[in-house]
């Protein structure tokens, strides 16, 4: 079962090294890279600088009580334009649906 928790600060250090794994399998897959992300992604000042910043909306994601994720969302409530900003799955569960469920 999938849950949805609010991002905290405790989170980053737990979700680091799962952000680094991910992008750095889409650098892998995708650019035949071994690393890559965004600037930060590998040592928590992505998540801190976009995940708790107060125009976004970020939840660390769960599945049976183990954090696999996140996502950051870009929700604008006065122009109606949203958008996704991140996400993240654990790569030892991509490609199983779970982040089309998210």
């Amino acid at each position: 079962m999938l849950k949805f928790e609010l991002l905290e600060e405790k989170d980053i250090e737990i979700l680091t090294p799962i952000m680094e794994k991910s992008f750095d399998e889409d650098a892998r897959i995708h650019l035949n890279e071994p690393k890559g992300g965004p600037p930060g992604y590998d040592n928590g000042d992505f998540l801190r600088e976009y995940g708790l910043s107060k125009e976004s909306t970020s939840y660390k994601i769960s599945l049976d009580g183990q954090a696999i994720g996140c996502i950051i969302l870009w929700i604008n409530n006065e122009t109606k334009i949203n958008f996704l900003g991140n996400i993240f799955i654990d790569v030892s569960l991509q490609n199983k649906g779970i982040g089309k469920r998210v």
